[in-house]
């Protein structure tokens, strides 16, 4: 997810505005209510909060962790979980706490500093193990119940850390868990998708585990998912017993059941066509199921195609006015997996989709739908013809659906005479992505030559940092995309008196490239721009540029970790072996809103293209960013901005000006990442690495266990999120209290 994603108390000015002072309540309201509590816990645990946001584990008060109060003893042992020091002794005491939530922050910040150590993994392996013994072993308890939003649980806070270290013991100690309570067996098989996804492959004695879980009496969806996080390399037996479980899942509705859709399609087994077919169908079938059902259907080859072929005409396209709302996803997902061979029943449906119309009085959203639908017909019938009137003629709207598959046409081919015009031309596009699309195309296409330079050079230096971006990783990936001959090699080349060359030619950087990137590097980024500075960081050292190293020894003493780390990682390839970016002594300032939190939830109504959709915003984990989330949401500042980045079934994302994922509202927010779930409509931050956030929220739109712990989780949506569309506005914004 490169990707994605500012107020204090007594009504103060921030970066959103007024401060509204209704329902706020100091910090340690919101850790404990306890009205016995001692004068100066309040100090205690904003001094805390202070050193968690801060980063800086030597400024959590020395007997936070050792009080009596069990309320600061959670809040330091969550602030050593998010600051991640070099030194994990406090989370290795406090996993041996008597507080369960307290365990369980301990747990969660070890499985994150773990990086596959041994000795974490038999820490946590043994804590568990002598926990087991004091919650229910064997009664079915649902997931929701352990891991909710309301509290964080330490058994299953535990199972998912040793999922994160990975490795064999990690492996090793899971695998006896599936067998155990249904929530926990469901974290053991969320955590086994961790290390699945992590080595790329699970063990022959893990995936029989799984099966057995799966199709015992319990009925363990959960213990599909690590199938769908590889590609699976079985046994004839165990690809046999996968299909069975698979199939045998799909016909129990289920909140988990795409899991087993998902699996289905990995299995490669063409007699579950059916199955999968019936499922786009059902009257009971979510649209992430359905997205899912579909994308199988084109992993089993031409039986599946033909399925997938019949049941795109015949149940989605005949129903249009479910195409263009929630039916939209599963309609153009299965558009886009037919394929370029086709037959002619869908060559001629296709010609349908790409001939719709919108009526003449349909919303500019409607508009847009339509021609997306359109265009992604068009696609497959122009066959890479670039040129094609049914590429040129199918977006109805503003020109940036049909640029955007006109640019992959073209890109199919040499970008040589006519069709380097027409890269060329959409490369000056009036929409910022399609200009970022078309740099993109730079790395497949050397041909492309002193005019990839040109563009290359025009795009760092321009205003958007998106396209900044874009540009500088170009570069790192490609420099030799931007060196020519020297230029005493291209006198030499035409004096016909200089003597014939020994050895390779001297090549340097370009000049308007080095240029570009000189001013790039000197210009005054905002803070929350990090995806450009480490761009332009590992741009310039690439290319040897002079001031590469200086710029990224700065970098080395930022007060962000991500940007730290990209600096640490840029100088090690570049010639600086062992080189570390250690924490700066001077930790940046603490947000402004820490001990002014808001303390109750909000509800904020979004009035979008799509209808009618709602957040309801918990401080609870991340007072923080709900604090500052909602001062920009009564601020104004989501009120027409664009939903950027919709992926059908996994989630919508929205709240960047820039509306190309890159930019947010000029601050950061750090991360206050937690164990807590995310399920069909949670709410998070996004973020493109730790500590990047600012305005940008996204939406999850089903159970994804790979996202838990990496983002903070701030609440739930309420609506039909799965009806929104890329591009899609949010209208007006209403924010309660």
């Amino acid at each position: 997810m490169s990707k994605p994603v500012v107020i204090t108390l007594a009504c103060c000015l921030g970066a959103g505005g007024l401060a509204d002072c209704s329902a706020k309540k100091p910090l340690a309201a919101a850790v404990s209510a306890d009205a016995s509590a001692p004068a100066d816990r309040s100090d205690l645990l904003v001094a805390i909060a202070r050193a968690e946001d801060r980063r800086s584990a030597a400024e959590v008060p020395r007997d936070a962790a050792n009080s009596h109060d069990p309320a600061v003893r959670r809040a330091a042992a969550r602030a050593f979980a998010r600051i991640l020091d070099a030194d994990d002794g406090p989370l290795l005491r406090a996993l041996h706490d008597e507080d369960e939530e307290v365990v369980a922050w301990a747990s969660y910040g070890l499985g994150e500093s773990c990086k596959g150590r041994a000795d974490y993994v038999s820490a946590l392996a043994a804590r568990l193990a002598s926990l087991a013994g004091a919650w229910p072993s064997k009664k079915k308890i649902p997931e929701e119940r352990l891991s909710d939003d309301s509290g964080i649980h330490a058994l299953p806070t535990i199972l998912r850390a040793i999922g994160r270290c990975g490795g064999d013991r990690a492996e090793e100690v899971l695998r006896t868990w599936i067998t155990a309570s249904q929530g926990y067996a469901q974290a053991a098989a969320f955590a086994l998708g961790d290390v699945a996804a992590r080595r790329g492959a699970l063990a022959t004695e893990t995936a029989a585990a799984l099966l057995d879980a799966a199709q015992g009496s319990s009925s363990l969806e959960a213990a599909l998912y690590p199938f769908g996080r590889i590609e699976p390399s079985l046994s004839q037996s165990l690809a046999a017993r996968l299909s069975a479980a698979a199939r045998g899942a799909i016909a129990r509705p289920s909140p988990l059941r795409f899991f087993a859709v998902r699996a289905l399609g990995r299995s490669g087994d063409a007699g579950a066509i059916p199955e999968l077919a019936r499922l786009l169908s059902k009257d009971d079938s979510t649209v992430v199921e359905r997205v899912e059902a579909v994308q199988a259907l084109a992993r089993l080859g031409k039986a599946g195609h033909a399925a997938l072929s019949h049941v795109v005409g015949s149940s989605l396209f005949a129903h249009s006015q479910e195409a263009l709302g929630t039916g939209f996803a599963v309609l153009l997902t299965g558009i886009g997996a037919l394929g370029r061979d086709l037959p002619d029943k869908t060559e001629s449906l296709l010609w349908e989709i790409a001939g719709l119309q919108a009526p003449d009085s349909a919303s500019p959203s409607t508009v847009r739908r339509v021609s997306i639908l359109r265009c992604a017909a068009a696609k497959a019938l122009a066959r890479g013809a670039w040129g094609s009137d049914v590429l040129r003629r199918c977006d109805l709207g503003d020109g940036e659906v049909g640029e955007r598959v006109r640019l992959e046409a073209i890109e199919r081919g040499p970008l040589v005479k006519a069709r380097r015009a027409a890269w060329a031309e959409l490369a000056r596009s009036a929409h910022l992505r399609i200009r970022e699309a078309a740099l993109d195309a730079i790395a497949q296409h050397p041909e492309l030559g002193e005019v990839s330079r040109t563009l290359l050079a025009q795009s760092l230096s321009a205003s958007e940092p998106g396209l900044v971006a874009t540009a500088a990783n170009l570069v790192r990936a490609h420099p030799e995309r931007v060196f020519v001959l020297a230029a005493g090699e291209r006198r030499a080349a035409l004096d016909p008196r200089a003597p014939a060359p020994t050895g390779p030619a001297v090549r340097e950087l370009d000049s308007a490239v080095a240029g570009a990137l000189r001013a790039a590097l000197a210009r005054p980024w905002r803070s929350d721009l990090i995806e450009t500075r480490i761009a332009l960081l590992d741009a310039a050292l690439s290319t040897g540029l002079d001031e590469g190293r200086p710029y990224a020894e700065a970098a080395c003493n930022d007060g962000n970790a991500t940007v730290r780390a990209r600096a640490a990682k840029a100088l090690q390839a570049y010639g600086s072996t062992g080189a570390t970016c250690a924490a700066p002594a001077q930790h940046a300032a603490a947000a402004a809103e820490i001990g002014h939190e808001r303390v109750g939830p909000v509800h904020i109504e979004l009035d979008t293209d799509s209808g009618v959709l709602a957040l309801r915003l918990d401080p609870t984990f991340a007072p923080v960013a709900v604090t500052r989330l909602t001062a920009l949401a009564r601020s104004g500042f989501y009120a027409g901005l664009s939903f950027h980045r919709v992926v059908a079934g996994f989630v919508a994302q929205f709240g960047d000006p820039g509306g190309d994922g890159f930019s947010g509202s000029g601050d950061l927010l750090r991360c206050e990442t937690s164990p807590l779930p995310f399920r069909a409509g949670s709410v998070g931050v996004a973020v493109a690495g730790r500590d990047t956030g600012s305005s940008q929220m996204f939406v999850a739109l089903a159970r994804y266990p790979h996202l838990d712990g990496q983002y903070t989780w701030i609440g739930q949506a309420e609506g039909a999120w799965d009806a929104v569309a890329e591009g899609d506005v949010i209208r007006a914004v209403r924010v309660e209290p």
